[in-house]
């Protein structure tokens, strides 16, 4: 599992300063940079230098409580499941003050080719530090 933070900003809100429900992707995909940074595979690396890029092709999530401006959170990334090209997956999102669990996001992933853009297996490199996350 994998811990980052993020906060509520008012541009993720409606005009009852609530968030508004597709901003809670945004948390998610916040934390999958945080993760690919800090495991050495920042995105600026991915898409320019490496041989492979990764793509969102399903999402869902669930919103279990409102969040509003500055609410900070805490969040955790968990790899669900690894197959030969793709990834699932699966954000806990929590309110730092009460640790209450706020929302859950799942995304799976396919590796592509960076050049021809065509699916292929999961590079060596990057496997190992999906495996590393894996639940168990």
């Amino acid at each position: 599992m994998f811990k980052t933070k993020n906060r509520v900003r008012m541009h993720d809100t409606d005009m009852a300063g609530i968030l508004y429900f597709a901003r809670q992707f945004r948390f998610a995909h916040d934390a999958l940079e945080d993760f690919s940074a800090d495991e050495g595979f920042p995105f600026d690396q991915i898409f320019h230098k490496e041989n492979f890029v990764f793509v969102v092709v399903h999402a869902e999530a669930d919103y279990l409580a409102p969040l509003k401006v500055g609410d900070a959170l805490d969040i955790d990334l968990i790899i669900e499941k690894i197959g030969n090209s793709s990834f699932t997956i699966v954000y806990k999102i929590y309110r730092s003050v009460d640790h209450l669990l706020v929302g859950t996001a799942k995304t799976v992933h396919v590796t592509l080719d960076a050049t021809t853009r065509k699916k292929i297996d999961i590079p060596p490199q990057f496997r190992k530090i999906l495996e590393k996350h894996l639940a168990s």
